[in-house]
């Protein structure tokens, strides 16, 4: 018979074997008081990920042929897990203390929260951004024409559970019925907003999303991704997904006010000097 928990922590990997094992390490290091399984999906490592993984012990190590993306590699993990509330977890985020076991407490206490996610650090221990403000096209051209922060991601400035409108898919808590309920991650995004997808889902059908900052874990902020394009392209491969997400209209809007955005500060700024 197999064995039920109350979390399962899920794991995507794709030649970051030094990475992931860290992630796992901490894992095992700080969370406890909770019934918990660690599931990783490796999508087709060509380095000694599997190996090392497998050598560490007490994980579910999923071997897939080829490199199937963030969504579907999550999917395929998430249907081997037996908890009551998945965590997907980024091979790149580390834990720092117990307050993950916080989280998930306060969670499966509120009903009314679908999703939550925690605080982001940087490597130094500074704040990172892992909160999405609504993405709509005035929110860019406030941000990105009048200088507010209105469309990048943020820190909340509460120190307590706050709802917000969507946080990064670096870490997300969710409970797994709700989960499979939204049809689970779109398969139809490789890389990027799939996280935005999840949590418009989520809310349409009446939960909120919320952001729990006594949670901290560290992000190692794009680790796990850096080997798929050079850092002067990595803008591009956000592209199929913005499209599949806002749309081909609202995306080339949005790409429009962006780059015309960035071009008036530049000569804003030679006129200021």
């Amino acid at each position: 018979m197999k064995k039920s928990f109350r979390l399962s922590i899920i794991i995507v990997t794709w030649n970051t074997a030094d990475i992931t094992l860290k992630c796992v390490q901490t894992i095992k290091k700080y969370l406890s008081g909770l019934e918990y399984e660690i599931i990783i999906a490796d999508n087709g490592s060509e380095d000694d990920t599997v190996i090392k993984l497998k050598n560490e012990g007490g994980l579910i190590v999923i071997e897939n042929k080829a490199n199937l993306g963030f969504g579907k590699g999550n999917n395929i993990a998430a249907s081997k897990a037996s908890g009551d509330y998945l965590l997907f977890l980024n091979s790149d985020m580390e834990l720092i203390d117990n307050q993950l076991a916080n989280m998930f407490n306060y969670i499966s206490t509120h009903n009314e929260i679908g999703l939550i996610g925690p605080k982001f650090l940087n490597i130094d221990g500074s704040d990172q951004g892992s909160v999405f403000p609504s993405q709509s096209l005035s929110n860019a051209f406030k941000e990105f024409w009048c200088g507010q922060k209105t469309y990048s991601k943020y820190v909340p400035e509460s120190n307590k559970p706050v709802e917000v409108w969507s946080v990064s898919g670096g870490a997300v808590m969710v409970k797994r019925e709700l989960f499979e309920k939204v049809g689970t991650w779109d398969k139809r995004y490789f890389m990027f907003y799939e996280d935005l997808e999840l949590c418009r889902q989520i809310k349409k059908l009446g939960y909120k999303i919320y952001y729990y900052p006594e949670c901290r874990l560290i992000h190692r902020h794009g680790a796990s991704g850096k080997s798929l394009a050079n850092a002067g392209d990595q803008w591009r491969r956000l592209i199929p997904s913005s499209k599949i997400y806002h749309g081909v209209v609202k995306h080339y809007l949005l790409f429009l006010i962006i780059w015309s955005g960035q071009k008036w500060q530049k000569i804003k700024s030679l006129f200021l000097k």
